[in-house]
């Protein structure tokens, strides 16, 4: 993580969220890996795997953030990146719900393809707030055989702020 989603930091993944946000996922993932480089290296990933959106929201949105950050963060370690899993189903957005409704929220909405089978994950993602969609997908890959899933953001959203 590189720090609270509030600031300046937000503004540069909201940015993300755009087709022209390209370039600033790019840096928002250099700053992760070289911030941590250490201890990704030290999880021994094999394949760099961002958190899915679902199909129609990423044509309306033009763009998927997590897929840019994991390509850049796959690059920045050195690691293949796939989209692995993949979203069953559209769910609301989880910015628009309580965080108490969260992990229901996401709960089966993901799906391992074969390639996390064996493998070690690092799962990517944009901001994190309560840890659903993460401990969901991570449930997926884990059903798909995955030996090992980690995750990394770039920003932790306080639980009462709207992410």
């Amino acid at each position: 993580m590189l720090g609270a989603y509030d600031a300046s930091l937000r503004e540069q993944v909201l940015r993300t969220k755009r087709p022209a946000g390209r370039l600033v996922a790019a840096g928002l993932a250099r700053l992760l890996v070289d911030r941590h480089r250490d201890v990704l290296h030290g999880w021994a990933v094999d394949l760099v795997v961002p958190i899915p959106m679902h199909w129609l929201r990423r044509c309306l949105r033009g763009t998927s953030a997590a897929d840019e950050l994991a390509r850049w963060v796959g690059a920045g370690l050195g690691l293949p990146w796939a989209a692995a899993l993949r979203r069953r189903r559209a769910t609301r957005m989880q910015n628009e719900l309580p965080w108490e409704e969260r992990r229901a929220n996401v709960h089966g909405a993901f799906r391992a393809g074969r390639r996390v089978a064996g493998r070690r994950l690092l799962l990517v993602d944009d901001v994190t707030t309560t840890g659903s969609t993460l401990l969901a997908s991570a449930a997926a890959a884990t059903a798909g055989g995955a030996a090992a899933v980690y995750a990394a953001v770039v920003a932790r959203a306080d639980r009462d702020e709207d992410s």
